[in-house]
């Protein structure tokens, strides 16, 4: 049997040709706006399947903890889970997708940027007082966090 490979909307707006079983979810067809891709994405024979809700619960938990729910969409949440389901390896060049995906120990193929060097945890910082905290407001003074990047 081939192995699985998930793949993001980037390997058919590329046309990068992925060794094993290519599947992704409904949502990477929607993204893909031009004929070209949509083409692609039809001659590579990918199955297009949602991921199980235990699967999205566990790709959600996933990228809360390195922080990366902030920044990833549904669609990204949706091919985390999907890898997951199938413990597949993930296509992509999305940078958060990556680390999340790293983080969750699946392994990761890159389309057209080079891969991260580490994985990190992206944690809230105070624009007021400058403090590391998680969640959204800063628990000393109220201030919104910003996003920040730091290692695991």
């Amino acid at each position: 049997m081939r192995p699985a490979v998930v793949a993001d909307s980037s390997v058919f707006i590329y046309g990068k040709a992925l060794e094993g079983e290519v599947i992704t979810v409904p949502g990477v067809e929607e993204e893909l706006l031009d004929i070209r891709s949509r083409m692609r994405l039809q001659i590579s024979g990918a199955r297009i399947e949602p991921p199980s809700r235990d699967a999205l619960a566990r790709a959600r938990a996933g990228a809360e903890m390195t922080g990366d729910a902030a920044v990833l969409s549904e669609v990204d949440l949706e091919l985390l889970a999907k890898a997951l389901e199938l413990s597949a390896r993930l296509a992509t060049d999305d940078y958060a997708l990556q680390n999340a995906a790293l983080h969750l120990g699946i392994e990761v193929e890159t389309i057209a940027m080079p891969r991260i060097r580490k994985i990190l945890k992206r944690t809230g910082r105070c624009q007021g007082c400058g403090r590391h905290f998680e969640g959204d407001d800063c628990p000393v003074c109220g201030t919104p966090r910003r996003k920040r990047k730091g290692g695991l």
